[in-house]
């Protein structure tokens, strides 16, 4: 189990913070419980505030419930994978989580119940990154056209290698093109140089006016090839959980593929509660994790290891979190210590 240290205080009140020779009677002992309960909402008033946005109450809040649709994560420089190797570099975002059922917590345990809508801030995803959502997500299927993807990205370059079902047998290829973004979701890849089975085959395919489409059939989930464009669609490309992704820009760096994000909404984005450089917090609404549901949550995740990056994995965060610890604070902020995904 995962440690917990400090003194349980503030909203945490409620389960057994006190010394009990401080009180000399049962009933002082509950007496100093019912005024810390009372205390409370003091204690997470404006937790559901961000600047000139709050997330309002859309029923009665009572003390299992705010009362309010999701929660708002700020992540700063965190690598944020959902599972091994897809995710994202993150430097600096705010993402809405909202619950499928709009009277449920956000629960980090079933990533299939929740949606993340990306409001203000860039990912990135690396090379390996890509390499990762391609082999071991979008083109893991029994008969899929396209094996062993190799990603690489250059300033304006997108490099994309690998192997490719030819007439019954797997030859090498490899696609050299930009990525433009469209409709706010779909990115366009149209190479400008193709190589099959080390042939260059860029000029023999356009003397002939042939498209890729005629040569090889590619469609999965999020990917489809229409004549000689790859036509990737971002909100069906992911793991659970749902994105919705309203992309503002899209650009390829030598870091990786480079997605901004410019909503209509833009909270503030809070202080570390630490002082942290490398954290995610979660601010208001209700969220659980394993057996815990803070309520109008105040919530810092971060490295175990003091001065790394935090390295946080969604299918993965039960071990990290077993494997580090967690401290409560007197207003009832919790400070979450995960040993880092790529640690354990």
């Amino acid at each position: 189990m995962f440690k917990v240290t400090h003194y349980l205080c503030g909203a945490a009140l409620l389960f057994a913070p006190f010394h009990l020779s401080a009180y000399e009677t049962d009933t002082e002992i509950v007496k100093a419980k019912i005024e810390a309960t009372k205390k409370l909402p003091a204690l997470e008033a404006g937790r559901s505030d961000y600047g000139s946005f709050s997330n309002p109450e859309i029923r009665e809040p009572s003390l299992r419930d705010s009362g309010r649709d999701g929660t708002l994560l700020f992540i700063n420089k965190t690598n944020f994978r959902f599972v091994e190797d897809i995710g994202f570099y993150v430097p600096k975002l705010v993402v809405a989580l909202k619950p499928n059922d709009p009277a449920s917590p956000v629960v980090f345990d079933d990533p299939t119940s929740f949606s993340i809508t990306p409001l203000q801030g860039e990912v990135v995803l690396s090379g390996a990154a890509l390499e990762a959502l391609l082999n071991k997500h979008v083109f893991k299927f029994r008969g899929a056209p396209l094996r062993s993807l190799k990603a690489k990205t250059f300033d304006n370059v997108f490099v994309l290698s690998g192997q490719m079902i030819r007439r019954g047998r797997w030859v090498p290829f490899q696609m050299k093109g930009n990525l433009v973004l469209s409709e706010g979701h779909i990115l366009k890849y149209t190479p400008w140089s193709v190589i099959v089975d080390s042939e260059d085959a860029t000029k023999v395919l356009k003397a002939a006016n042939v498209k890729l489409d005629e040569l090889l059939t590619v469609h999965a989930k999020g990917a489809d090839l229409i004549g000689s464009t790859v036509i990737l669609d971002t909100l069906l490309l992911f793991p659970p959980p749902t994105l919705h992704l309203n992309i503002a820009s899209a650009r390829v760096e030598k870091r990786g593929l480079v997605l901004g994000f410019n909503e209509a909404i833009n909270p503030e984005f809070p202080a570390s509660l630490t002082n942290a450089k490398s954290s995610m917090l979660i601010k208001g609404g209700d969220v659980k994790f394993l057996r815990t549901m803070p309520i109008n949550a105040l919530v810092e995740l971060q490295s175990a290891t003091e001065g790394r990056e935090f390295d946080f994995n969604l299918y993965r965060f039960r071990d990290q979190l077993t494997a580090g610890y967690v401290k409560l604070r007197e207003d009832g902020a919790i400070l979450a210590y995960l040993k880092n995904y790529n640690e354990l």
